[in-house]
C-alpha cells in the first residue's frame, strides 16, 4: 500500500489509517477542509481533553473530525474502488472494492446525511464497521473486506459473511 499526501486528498475520497501495527485499520470519508466524517467505535480514550481544532472527544458514533484526529498519529492511505476480483484477492484486505462508486459530492452528501441522522446503526467490529460506514457512502452497499476476508475471499466466505451480515442486520433493526 502507497500512502497518499494530505494535499492530495479529494472531498469524496474514501480514506483509511493503519492501526495496531497494521492488524486492522480506520476508515472515513474525506470531506475537505482537512475535516473527515467517519464511525467511531468504542474507545479507551475517553479521558482524553476534546481536540484544540475540531473540538472531538473519543467516543463511539458517527462523528466530523479533523484529519489529525482520524490519523491519531498513523499513515494515511487512500481506498481504491472498481478495481479487479484478482486485484482484491491479492491486495491487502480492507484497501479497495470491485464495486463502482458514486460521485463526490453524492459520498460527502450521504456521509452528512448520516451524520446528521445518525442513523448508520450501533457500531459492531466485525458487521458494522468503520469500513463498512465509508463503504456504504462510496458505493450505497455496507461492506467491510476486512471483516469479509476472515471468512476467505472465495465463494464459500462470500456466503458466509454476507449470510452472516444479513442475520446482524435483521436481527437489530
Amino acid at each position: 500500500m502507497k500512502t497518499v499526501r494530505i494535499a492530495d486528498l479529494r472531498p469524496g475520497d474514501h480514506i483509511f489509517s493503519d492501526r495496531k501495527s497494521r492488524l486492522y485499520f480506520h476508515h472515513g470519508i474525506y470531506v475537505g477542509d482537512q475535516m473527515v466524517i467517519h464511525l467511531m467505535g468504542p474507545s479507551k480514550t475517553y479521558n482524553l481533553r476534546p481536540c484544540e481544532r475540531c473540538e472531538f472527544k473519543p467516543q463511539a458514533g458517527i462523528f466530523k473530525t479533523c484529519l489529525g484526529c482520524f490519523l491519531n498519529g498513523h499513515s494515511l492511505y487512500r481506498y481504491e474502488y472498481d478495481v479487479s476480483y484478482l486485484k482484491l484477492v491479492f491486495k491487502r484486505s480492507g484497501s479497495c472494492s470491485i464495486w463502482d462508486c458514486r460521485l463526490a459530492n453524492q459520498v460527502v452528501e450521504t456521509g452528512y446525511r448520516l451524520l446528521e441522522d445518525k442513523s448508520f446503526g450501533s457500531y459492531n467490529f466485525f458487521l458494522n464497521n468503520c469500513e463498512d460506514f465509508a463503504v456504504y457512502c462510496k458505493t450505497g452497499k455496507a461492506m467491510s473486506n476486512q471483516t469479509a476476508g476472515l471468512f476467505g475471499f472465495n465463494l464459500v466466505g462470500a456466503v458466509g459473511y454476507h449470510a452472516t451480515k444479513e442475520i446482524y442486520e435483521a436481527v437489530t433493526n
